[in-house]
C-alpha cells in the first residue's frame, strides 16, 4: 500500500472539500468512485464534459495523480481521480500493466480486449494465469493534489472463454478476472463483498473514509 499525504495540518485540509467531481467519462468507474464517497458530507458531481489527460506517468498512481491535478485545474473544483491496471506475470515484458486500457489498441472496444487478452493467454495453464489487479487514487484541489493512495489485491486467474452476456462494462477484465476461493469472477461480487474482501478497492475506500474523518495519516515507510 502506497500513501502520499498533504502537507498542510489535518484540521485544514478535512474541510476543504465538501463538492468533489468524478474525474472520468466512464460511467462504470464514476459509480465506483461514487461507492468510495458513499455516506461521507460531500456531494459527488458528474463532469459536464469530457477531458483528455495524458498518461505518462511511470506508475499508476503517477497517473491517478496528474488525472486529479488536470480536472481539478480545469472545471474549478476539486476532483477524484484513479488509474488501474492489470498485473500479468506469466506475460513478462509482453504485458504492461499501465497499458490495461490501450493494449489492444486506442479504438479497441471492451469485447476486443478481453478476446486479445485471452490469445495471449491461451499457452498458459494453472497458476500461470495468475494475475493481480493494482489501482491508485488522487484527490486534487486547484492542480494541488491533496492526498493519493494505491493498493493491489490478492490473486486471482484469468479464466479461459467468457459469456459476452455476461461482460462487465467500464472494467473489462474483471469479466474473466476469477477469485478462485470465492468461485466467482471479480465482476461478480457485490459492493458489499468487495468492502467485506477488503480488496484494492475496499482498501482504497477505508482510506478516503479515513482521509474525510480523521484527517491525513503520517507517509507509511
Amino acid at each position: 500500500m502506497t500513501q502520499r499525504v498533504p502537507t498542510l495540518p489535518a484540521r485544514a485540509i478535512v474541510g476543504i472539500v465538501r463538492r468533489i467531481l468524478l474525474a472520468t467519462t466512464n460511467p462504470a468507474k464514476q459509480a465506483k468512485l461514487r461507492w468510495l464517497l458513499e455516506g461521507l458530507d460531500v456531494e459527488a458531481v458528474t463532469p459536464p464534459s469530457p477531458l483528455t489527460v495524458l498518461e505518462e506517468g511511470r506508475t499508476h498512481l503517477e497517473n491517478a495523480e496528474a488525472k486529479a491535478r488536470a480536472w481539478s485545474r480545469h472545471f474549478g473544483m476539486a476532483a477524484i481521480a484513479s488509474d488501474g491496471g492489470l498485473v500479468i506475470p506469466a506475460l513478462g515484458e509482453r504485458w504492461d500493466a499501465l497499458l490495461t486500457a490501450r493494449f489492444a489498441g486506442p479504438a479497441a472496444g471492451d469485447r476486443e480486449r478481453l478476446d486479445r487478452l485471452l490469445e495471449m493467454m491461451q499457452p498458459h495453464e494453472g497458476a500461470d494465469r495468475s494475475a493481480c489487479w493494482r489501482e491508485a487514487l488522487a484527490l486534487a484541489e486547484n492542480g494541488q493534489v491533496l492526498a493519493s493512495w494505491s493498493a493491489q489485491s490478492q490473486p486471482g486467474l484469468l479464466a479461459e472463454s467468457y459469456e459476452p452476456s455476461k461482460l462487465v462494462p467500464g472494467f473489462w477484465a474483471f469479466t474473466i478476472w476469477v477469485l478462485p476461493h470465492l468461485g466467482k469472477t471479480y465482476g461478480q461480487l457485490s459492493p458489499d463483498e468487495v468492502e467485506r474482501l477488503e480488496d484494492h478497492w475496499g482498501v482504497l475506500r477505508q482510506r478516503v473514509r479515513g482521509w474525510f474523518t480523521e484527517g491525513p495519516r503520517p507517509r507509511r515507510p
